[in-house]
């Protein structure tokens, strides 16, 4: 991995978010709440998620259901939003898991669990605050994606061919590790992803349907770009008088870096990476 940068504001950015959760004291009392909709032809899906605190997992249900969702929180502190609406041949989900504006002392270990019918179009948007989230889209039929993560892990994956066309990718990373795997599988025609605080690593493997446009800009920490063998890149790097760069099979030529295998592949892809702060690293997989 490129090496760390700021170690010290990592830090005390983590120690301060520590302090913060293990400050927190007080009752629990958890509740759990299950909610699902028949499938009804529906072509589409709009999903938006806002998980403030607690632990969220994404991934594809059962074709009989347009959704179904598992939520287990506590109720002294949180109140789960859930409004689903049926239009002609598209339907509209919004869930958020807020406070009540009592205190969030010892928010407690809130999970959320949504599953998506494989058969009905997505467009997803996803806002997590402190917590863990596992987004596994594998088998969906993604159009779009927002994601925005917090403080805490996240990981984001595509380990089959997604069965349609995805439009845009946006992506914007907080503080701790994201890890994103099978971009090359989404068949996106734009990707943008805006790096945080912590190490961010974005893997390229897949069936490259669709060869979209990149632009990956870094933030504080570092980011990892993975690509496999099988495609050619071309990378325009604009970087900072703090910043920091470490690629490899690469030869440049003017202000672009060219793959050393575009000779022997079909299909290109062309990354813009601007860095500010942190640092990148480019690796063959």
């Amino acid at each position: 991995m490129v090496k760390r940068f700021f170690i010290a504001a990592l830090f005390f950015t983590g120690l301060g978010c520590n302090l913060a959760i293990n400050d927190w004291a007080g009752e629990t009392s958890y509740t759990d709440l299950y909610q699902s909709e028949d499938f009804a032809g529906d072509s589409s899906i709009e999903a938006r998620i806002d998980l403030k605190v607690g632990e969220l997992q994404v991934q594809a249900g059962d074709p009989s259901k347009v959704y179904e969702l598992d939520v287990h929180y506590n109720e002294l502190v949180f109140k789960p939003e859930v409004d689903f609406q049926r239009f002609d041949e598209s339907a509209k989900l919004e869930i958020s898991l807020q406070g009540e504006g009592r205190s969030f002392r010892n928010p407690g270990k809130n999970r959320l669990d949504l599953r998506i019918n494989p058969e009905t179009a997505l467009n997803l948007e996803c806002h997590t605050g402190v917590g863990e989230s596992n987004l596994d889209l594998t088998g969906l039929k993604v159009d779009r994606l927002v994601l925005q993560s917090g403080v805490g892990e996240t990981r984001l994956s595509m380990l089959e061919s997604n069965r349609t066309t995805c439009e845009l990718i946006e992506v914007t990373s907080g503080v701790g590790e994201l890890d994103i795997i099978g971009l090359g599988n989404f068949h996106f025609k734009k990707l943008n992803f805006r790096g945080g605080v912590g190490e961010s690593n974005l893997e390229f493997s897949g069936d490259w349907t669709e060869v979209g446009s990149v632009t990956i800009e870094v933030g504080v920490g570092a980011v990892e770009v993975r690509l496999p063998r099988d495609i050619g890149a071309e990378l325009t790097i604009s970087k900072g008088f703090f910043s920091n760069y470490e690629i490899e099979g690469f030869t440049k030529r003017g202000d672009t870096f060219f793959s050393d295998n575009m000779e022997r592949v079909e299909k290109i892809v062309k990354i813009n990476i601007r860095s500010g702060l942190g640092g990148v690293g480019v690796r063959w997989i």
